[in-house]
């Protein structure tokens, strides 16, 4: 697996954490889970920059994949000032 970043309150608590679910050799994606009550607070962007930070020295391209339905992370990538690339479509039986 790639980089983590991590926020934490107190000290110990684990609040929100950016992660590397999906890397090759040149590119990596990020991966991010924020604790519902800290959700709007703001540690995500900042876990995701850290991140990005990190896992930017080893890859030369990196992600952040969201839904159009998830408005919290479309936000974080608006925070960011990330480009939207696109969307995926699927195909599934009725």
């Amino acid at each position: 697996m790639g980089e983590w970043a991590i926020a934490v309150h107190g000290g110990e608590e684990a609040v929100c954490i950016a992660h590397t679910p999906v890397a090759n050799a040149v590119a990596a994606e990020s991966g991010i889970w924020t604790r519902e009550d800290f959700r709007g607070r703001g540690p995500a962007p900042a876990v995701v920059a850290a991140w990005a930070a990190r896992e930017g020295r080893r890859k030369d391209v990196l992600f952040y994949r969201t839904s159009a339905g998830n408005r919290a992370s479309r936000a974080v990538a608006r925070t960011l000032g990330l480009t939207p690339l696109g969307w995926i479509w699927t195909v599934g039986a009725r």
